[in-house]
């Protein structure tokens, strides 16, 4: 059974929230497969985008940046593409580059702690 693409440790972290939050997961339709979970008024496709697709970061080069499986990262900084080739890349905001295979990996376990995300989130509260 699939699991929604944006659920990650009881939070969603679907693109269309400020920050991840548990507030509004339903885990009955964050794990009941696609035919439900597409249904969620937080749910997005994961972005399929050609080369012309990803400017803000510069180009990925696949060898560095390229990844077979979609990363679980949980911060609101960082942004997912799935390439034409079948590989995914991971695009940080705060950096404004994407970022490499051994960076995502950090991502996805350690994002809470990351300092380039304090950096975002104190840019966001002072605009």
């Amino acid at each position: 059974m699939m699991v929604c693409p944006w659920y990650r440790d009881g939070f969603c972290t679907s693109p269309l929230l400020e920050s991840p939050s548990s507030d509004i997961v339903n885990k009955v339709h964050c794990l009941s497969g696609r035919e439900v979970y597409t249904h969620c008024r937080y749910y997005r496709e994961i972005q399929t985008v050609r080369e012309e697709g990803y400017e803000e970061f510069g180009k990925p080069f696949l060898i560095v940046h390229g990844i077979d499986k979609l990363p679980e990262v949980s911060c609101n900084f960082v942004r997912i593409f799935k390439l034409e080739q079948g590989k995914y890349v991971a695009g940080c905001h705060v950096l404004k580059r994407f970022l490499g295979v051994h960076e995502i990996r950090l991502c996805e376990t350690h994002w809470k702690q990351c300092p380039y995300r304090r950096m975002g989130l104190k840019l966001v509260v002072e605009t």
